[in-house]
């Protein structure tokens, strides 16, 4: 009897513990706001897709996490993600033009314009780790826009 209530003592010592006062958040729960500009488009139509990418997998196939904006009529377009744990991104656009939701090729060749974190000028498929950064803050990229 004395085992039992001391082991039903125990346990309400442990749960009361637990619960009573606010455990501390540990430092990389910190979430971070990533703001990309893309500049240098040249044709106003279509819809910009901005595709956020954490690793080889997410880079070459679907996207992480994707924004899709129209457009604008002039100047360059901004694309906010919030919410983002610390870790290492790569960004990658692709202007939809005509909104089958996909890169459009003519033989091996994109036939829409596209852009990349971190890539200027091209010689052959960029890597994830050559668009990478890494986002230990709020951090602004810019992405410009290449046709071939």
């Amino acid at each position: 009897m004395k085992s039992i209530f001391f082991t039903l003592a125990l346990l309400v010592t442990v749960f009361s513990q637990s619960f009573a006062y606010p455990t501390a958040t540990p430092a990389d729960s910190a979430t971070h706001k990533l703001t990309v500009t893309v500049t240098g488009i040249a044709q106003r139509t279509g819809k910009l897709h901005v595709g956020l990418a954490t690793d080889d997998k997410t880079f070459s196939g679907k996207s992480a996490i994707t924004q899709i904006v129209d457009v604008p009529a002039t100047g360059n377009a901004t694309v906010t993600f919030a919410d983002l744990k610390p870790g290492k991104y790569a960004v990658r656009v692709l202007q939809d033009m005509n909104d089958n939701k996909t890169m459009d090729f003519s033989g091996q060749m994109p036939t829409e314009p596209f852009g990349f974190s971190n890539v200027t000028m091209l010689m052959g498929p960029p890597s994830f780790d050559q668009c990478a950064f890494t986002l230990d803050g709020n951090k602004a990229v810019q992405v410009s826009m290449m046709e071939l």
